[in-house]
């Protein structure tokens, strides 16, 4: 929170999970997203379309829908997105309620009893990390800790 204050314009918007967006709207004062105390179906939607960035996308789709809510940084949680899976709670990882929101088949070997479709891209959150040139030239990684990745929003 220290590192949003001293090195982010006041200005910044902030996409990432509801809970870590609660607490940088209460000790930052930024802009975020997805206001995790308001409940209706359109912020519902685009809560949908915030954690994406834990699901299976290609990086200019992350870029527009970001883009389009007015995002100039995300927060990647290392522990969501990294999560192993849990073969007592199977399909209970927010990563995995993403691929099934998104009508992608969960890795971990679950079957395709629900016609679920292999996703055709790697997850986003793990494959920003890797800063490749085609994610290097939309998102910016401005700040790296044990814990979280934030990125700022680059390009077009």
């Amino acid at each position: 929170m220290e590192w949003i204050q001293t090195h982010t314009p006041t200005t910044a918007v902030f996409a990432g999970s509801m809970q870590l967006l609660a607490g940088v709207k209460l000790c930052t004062g930024r802009h975020v997203t997805n206001h995790p105390h308001y409940e209706d179906s359109w912020l519902r939607h685009r809560t949908h379309e915030m954690y994406k960035i834990y699901g299976c996308e290609t990086p200019e789709s992350m870029h527009t829908i970001l883009k389009a809510a007015g995002a100039t940084h995300i927060i990647v949680e290392d522990s969501i997105c990294l999560a192993p899976p849990d073969p007592k709670h199977p399909l209970c990882r927010l990563v995995d309620i993403v691929d099934l929101h998104s009508g992608h088949l969960p890795e971990g070997g679950v079957k395709n009893t629900l016609g679920l479709q292999v996703p055709q891209h790697r997850r986003f959150c793990d494959a920003v990390r890797r800063r490749t040139k085609e994610y290097s030239r939309l998102f910016s990684l401005v700040m790296s800790n044990k814990t979280f990745r934030v990125y700022s929003l680059t390009g077009t």
